[in-house]
């Protein structure tokens, strides 16, 4: 029983009550004219009742009207499906590689709900849909016949936002070959699964992949992983710099340490050298100090 029934039985027992009690307060009047004041001050309050209840009725109604508004497919859910997007792609990936509502071909005006950056600075667009209004006939079809049009007229949704997502997000040396139709709803995934051969159709013929909350977290993880790999091969490329750095400067000091071990030979060898003459000058000396003490000794 749809909300909408529920109102209107709760409506016309409502007016019900009040003919009964309005019945009954005119058969309590016939007793008496004493009583026309007690009456018409009950039936006053009565009345009072009554524009309460409606009022509360409304007040009721109004967000069934528009939760049903909100069902049927309209702006606002397509913004819920943007938001659930964005949600999730804050989650996971890190700041600087996503664009949200991004003009990926310069040359049109379209953008698309998500773009995110891979690690090889190459896009992949995302666009999200939200098909409730499938979903809600679905779940009120009666026979299989009538959740079988139900079903294939999804199919034709998608096949058709599929086609517009490829021609709109898909550009040669900007994007990835493929865009992800993002399906804000695990329920609305399931119905999606029982239609046969749809992912693959969407895949083959539009480059379109289908993915619902959960595949696309893992899809995002592994574009997130590819980020953190790239920021360590950054990293280790900046360790291996400085090494290489390093390395230049200790094969420059080895260089001039060697020169200087050079020199200090050199001058080693200079310093004996000397040594050597020295000791030389020394015995001649010696000798002609021994000669001049014979030749004193024969005076």
């Amino acid at each position: 029983m749809s909300l909408n029934i529920l109102v209107l039985l709760i409506s016309l027992g409502t007016l019900g009550l009040v003919i009964y009690i309005f019945l009954k307060l005119r058969d309590q009047n016939l007793q008496g004219e004493n009583q026309n004041s007690i009456l018409d001050e009950k039936f006053k309050a009565f009345s009072e009742d009554i524009n309460k209840i409606g009022q509360d009725l409304t007040s009721v109604t109004t967000p069934i009207n528009e939760l049903n508004r909100f069902l049927g497919g309209n702006v606002t859910t397509g913004r819920l499906a943007e938001w659930n997007l964005e949600s999730v792609v804050q989650d996971i990936m890190p700041d600087g590689s996503y664009h949200f509502q991004h003009q990926i071909n310069p040359q049109t005006a379209d953008r698309v709900d998500c773009a995110v950056v891979t690690a090889e600075e190459i896009l992949v667009p995302i666009d999200s849909k939200f098909y409730s209004g499938q979903y809600r006939s679905y779940q009120e079809a009666g026979t299989d016949t009538d959740r079988q049009t139900v079903l294939r007229d999804l199919r034709t949704a998608i096949l058709r936002d599929a086609e517009d997502i490829s021609e709109k997000y898909i550009l040669q040396n900007s994007t990835t070959n493929y865009a992800v139709l993002y399906i804000a709803s695990e329920k609305l995934i399931d119905l999606v699964d029982k239609i046969e051969d749809l992912r693959q159709e969407c895949l083959t013929d539009k480059k379109i992949l289908i993915q619902g909350p959960n595949t696309l977290a893992a899809f995002l993880d592994t574009i997130r992983v590819g980020h953190h790999y790239l920021k360590l091969n950054q990293t280790a490329e900046k360790v291996a710099t400085v090494v290489r750095n390093i390395q230049k400067e200790f094969k420059s000091f080895d260089s001039s340490t060697e020169k200087v071990l050079k020199k200090l030979e050199g001058a080693l060898k200079d310093v004996n050298s000397l040594q050597t003459r020295v000791n030389v000058l020394g015995r001649t000396l010696d000798r002609g100090a021994d000669s001049l003490d014979e030749a004193d000794e024969n005076q």
